[in-house]
């Protein structure tokens, strides 16, 4: 498989995503943990988180939010990763 199928191949929007109960991963509560299940749509952006580590099924914690809501911290793949609640929102997890 060619290098170009790799990537062509990776799917940021799975049948388990459209299939479950999910929520926006800027819902979760603090402290709390759930899976990745996928997003809402595929973009650039959506791309870019994905390439971060926000990959579905991979387990998400959110920690913390900053004083005034936005940015939120998550712990994903061992790493943590500041996001605005407006691409946060854009991450689905399981419900």
């Amino acid at each position: 498989m060619t290098l170009a199928e790799r990537f062509a191949s990776r799917r940021c929007i799975t049948a388990q995503a459209l299939a479950q109960a999910t929520q926006a991963l800027d819902a979760l509560p603090a402290g709390e943990a759930s899976c990745i299940v996928g997003f809402d749509t595929d973009d650039v952006v959506t791309r870019r988180l994905f390439d971060l580590g926000f990959v579905p099924g991979e387990p998400v914690e959110r920690l913390r939010r900053a004083p005034l809501g936005d940015p939120l911290m998550f712990r994903v793949g061992g790493i943590e990763i500041v996001l605005r609640r407006a691409e946060a929102h854009r991450i689905l997890v399981a419900a």
